[in-house]
């Protein structure tokens, strides 16, 4: 009598076999949930942080090349207008460029008469509006500008002008720019 109910025993499931086998079941669906949580959460990360810091070394390249725009679109020397013509030509593009080619033999003029020169140096800039698919920004500029009439003392004036910035093969280029006018009209 003994042996048919030692039968019935093994083919009867134990109540903690059952539990065990769901009990790993989930450990495992745990362990793989955590592993792709870490691998995606790496994945994210990665392409966050590698996002941002080519945006960050474009803000400053734009920065960079903003600067010396303002520098070469604001230093003249009556001995050597062609040089700072030059400067012009190399800092621009678009329209802008197009304007200095067309007006070259007035500006060269003026500037010769003038009896000036002009050294600028920039006070602040910053980067206002980035937009790396389009290759445009535009960065705002303060600009003080020593002016120094021949035989005279030197005045200085301060100016600050939008410039917008047009990313091309030899870097980014002034293609607009404009003044800036203090709230109320005063500049």
């Amino acid at each position: 009598m003994t042996a048919p109910v030692s039968e019935r025993q093994v083919d009867a499931p134990t109540p903690d076999a059952a539990p065990s086998r769901r009990g790993r079941a989930l450990q495992l669906a745990a362990a793989v949930a955590a592993l792709a949580a870490v691998v995606f959460g790496v994945l994210w990360l990665t392409t966050l942080l590698s996002g941002g810091r080519t945006l960050a070394e474009e803000r400053d390249d734009v920065l960079v090349a903003a600067r010396q725009a303002a520098i070469s679109l604001n230093t003249l020397d009556f001995h050597d207008v062609d040089g700072g013509l030059d400067r012009w030509e190399q800092t621009s593009t678009g329209a802008v460029l197009d304007e200095f080619r067309t007006n070259r033999a007035q500006y060269a003029q003026f500037v010769g008469e003038s009896k000036r020169t002009t050294a600028a140096t920039v006070s602040d800039a910053a980067v206002s509006e980035l937009n790396e698919q389009a290759g445009i920004a535009r960065v705002l500029v303060g600009v003080d500008v020593q002016v120094t009439p021949d035989g005279q003392q030197p005045i200085t004036t301060r100016q600050r002008l939008q410039l917008e910035m047009t990313k091309t093969d030899d870097g980014w280029k002034v293609s607009r720019l404009a003044p800036v006018r203090a709230p109320g009209g005063a500049s």
